[in-house]
């Protein structure tokens, strides 16, 4: 029996102050996912955190804690890493990138800027347009590297299985209707790339509770991180550059999405007339 590959599926960009917004897939078999299980418990046994969100983790330091830990909303037990050594931090942080590169055997994060996604829809319908979050589009994104990923790998009969981190019901919706809307049919093919998916399983989950959405959790976070820097001068540099060192001239892809093929895409996601400024 063919072993199932599971993908977990995270999201940066959620938070209405972000500008950009990123998905991230990162796939590989049961076996190694048990394996990064062990090994992501090891490192945090070890290190003295039970829980871990890249987010939390840059914007928390020595010289500089995050506005949660000054309003006591979190403490020392929720972000221990507040009182680690920056020598210490790099140490703990790029163990976690290493065990996500040893045990993944394909990762694909896209980012584009929300400012870009909401001209397509204004520009060219918003009613016409079947993806209206942001996080939806980015999955979309992926599930297009995913699929040549399969196709290039002849993976294409292996089934698949999806967890995503927790989403709104308004993004679960969508996922269903445009991710997963042909699910109930049998998968087509253009020129040997699946066109959709027919997954064996699909589920929501917690990070806090499933530690291999950490990975996709660090993968899109250092693809957003990335195209912020770029783009706005935002984000936290030396982790992003601490995680990017490891990710790079792997299996680990990150890439971002132009304005231009955002605007392509919602011209041909619509009935091709743009709306009047």
């Amino acid at each position: 029996m063919i072993d199932a590959h599971t993908v977990y599926v995270d999201d940066s960009g959620t938070d209405p102050k972000s500008r950009i917004a990123t998905a991230a897939f990162c796939v590989s078999t049961v076996e190694k996912w048990k394996a990064f299980e062990r090994r992501w418990k090891t490192i945090s046994t070890n290190a003295g955190f039970k829980h871990f969100h890249m987010t939390e983790f840059a914007a928390c330091r020595q010289e500089k804690p995050c506005k949660q830990c000054e309003a006591g909303k979190t403490t020392l037990e929720d972000h221990p890493w507040r009182r680690w050594t920056p020598k210490k931090r790099k140490n703990i942080l790029q163990n976690l990138a290493r065990a996500v590169v040893e045990h993944v055997e394909s990762g694909f994060s896209i980012a584009h800027t929300k400012e870009d996604y909401d001209e397509a829809i204004r520009t060219f319908r918003a009613s016409a347009i079947p993806a209206k979050e942001h996080f939806t589009y980015a999955v979309q994104r992926c599930g297009g590297e995913l699929a040549r990923w399969r196709a290039e790998k002849a993976l294409t009969d292996v089934p698949l299985k999806f967890v995503f981190d927790l989403a709104s019901d308004k993004e679960r919706d969508e996922i269903a209707r445009i991710f997963f809307g042909a699910a109930s049919g049998q998968p087509q093919f253009k020129d040997g790339i699946e066109q959709w998916f027919t997954p064996v399983g699909v589920s929501y989950e917690s990070r806090k509770s499933v530690v291999q959405l950490l990975s996709a959790d660090m993968l899109a976070w250092v693809t957003a991180t990335i195209r912020a820097r770029s783009l706005f001068l935002t984000g936290e540099v030396t982790e992003m550059f601490q995680v990017a060192n490891i990710f790079v001239d792997t299996q680990i892809r990150m890439g971002a999405v132009t304005k231009e093929s955002v605007m392509q895409w919602g011209k041909e996601n619509s009935n091709g007339t743009k709306t009047a400024k």
